[in-house]
């Protein structure tokens, strides 16, 4: 009987680690696929912006609310309100996209790379959210965002 009271542990242990130790990994591995998708978006950015706008500056983004989903590769900038220019949604989305196309990012069977999720201002500062098409929850989040806008 205490032998099996011991399996029955031993089993319950390991059965705890396997899922703490999967867990680890699978974070491990999003992480590293967000702040590569992140380095590559930042750069897309920047590039585009220097084309469409003249600038020499570099912008940085934060990750767009972890509410989305883990897998979500979208990410939000900001800019001070007249920095922007003439720039629209529509300009910035093409040019990410012709980045894309030129540095070999395009993904198979998308049309587009990158998509300008959202472009809006609050309190004389524009934030702009770029998604990077690069996984399924990404797509995915892209499609209810175009859901909602209908």
């Amino acid at each position: 009987m205490k032998i099996l009271w011991v399996c029955l542990i031993a089993i319950v242990l390991v059965a705890i680690l396997y899922v703490i130790v999967h867990r680890i990994l699978i974070n491990r591995a999003t992480i590293m696929l967000r702040r590569r998708a992140q380095q590559v978006t930042d750069a897309a950015v920047n590039d585009s912006l220097q084309r469409l706008l003249g600038w020499d500056k570099q912008v940085d983004s934060q990750l767009v609310a972890d509410v989305w989903g883990k897998g979500v590769l979208a990410f939000e900038y900001h800019f001070p309100q007249d920095e922007l220019g003439n720039l629209t949604k529509d300009r910035l989305d093409r040019a990410l996209n012709e980045y894309a196309q030129a540095h070999h990012l395009a993904i198979e069977g998308n049309l587009t790379t990158f998509v300008v999720t959202d472009w809006w201002q609050y309190e004389q500062v524009h934030h702009i959210d770029v998604a990077y098409l690069l996984n399924e929850s990404t797509q995915e989040y892209v499609a209810d965002l175009k859901r909602i806008d209908h």
